[in-house]
């Protein structure tokens, strides 16, 4: 099927009700790369998934770090961008290298969460959580800090590709991620990684139930070719 044939909307739709290791048997399948995030990323949220098209975002810490009335001019690019954020986009929020405060706090999920973002991949630092858990807004995230950015922290580039875990994301790649993890789809891959994963998540069904009511293990692989 050719690329781009199924709406957005769409497609993130029918990846959410599968899970990230039924995606990840439908690359395996289709001997496309299986490009998994590091588990050092953990989800807020337990229960979670969250599927969309990456907004990629790059960052850096300001050094020397400026004073607050400088930090707010310099902020001013970072929440312009906030306004780009489109439905349907799982914003991939990264750093240009190691950074010492929050990177990503609950008034700026608020912001996009209104846009329709569905959640973010956080190459950094975590703030202001109880906030996030109160709006229901699922983030993963490398570690916490409390301290404010303003004046120590600064937008690089956004829309552009970024690297995470020696994975590159492009704007546009379809994100996948629950408790299990968070692999990113090239959209030119997307659709047929989905119907494939579709396949997988049906014939599961079909040994599952045939688990449950004591078929042998082998004769169901035989019969669905998944286990």
């Amino acid at each position: 099927m050719e690329a781009d044939v199924i709406e957005l909307a769409e497609l993130c739709e029918r990846y959410r009700v599968l899970t990230v290791p039924e995606v990840c048997d439908a690359l395996y399948e289709l001997r496309a790369p299986e490009q998994v995030l590091s588990s050092k990323l953990r989800p807020l949220l337990s229960d979670t998934t969250i599927v969309g098209e990456a907004f990629t975002v790059l960052g850096t810490d300001t050094i020397p770090p400026v004073g607050w009335d400088e930090g707010v001019i310099r902020v001013q690019s970072y929440l312009n961008m906030l306004d780009e954020v489109t439905p349907n986009t799982v914003m991939v929020h990264t750093n240009r290298g190691p950074s010492t405060m929050g990177n990503f706090g609950e008034l700026t999920a608020n912001a996009v969460q209104q846009r329709g973002c569905q959640g973010v991949i956080l190459d950094g630092n975590l703030r202001d959580s109880a906030g996030m858990r109160a709006i229901d807004f699922q983030i993963f995230y490398k570690d916490y800090s409390p301290l404010n950015g303003i004046g120590r922290w600064h937008l690089v580039s956004f829309q552009e590709p970024v690297t995470v875990d020696g994975i590159e994301i492009v704007p546009g790649d379809i994100i996948c991620a629950d408790f299990d993890g968070v692999v990113v789809i090239p959209r030119t891959d997307a659709e047929r990684v989905l119907i494939t994963a579709e396949a997988v998540s049906e014939a599961e069904l079909h040994v599952r139930a045939e688990m449950q009511n004591g078929m042998a293990p082998l004769e169901s692989f035989q019969t669905h070719g998944h286990f």
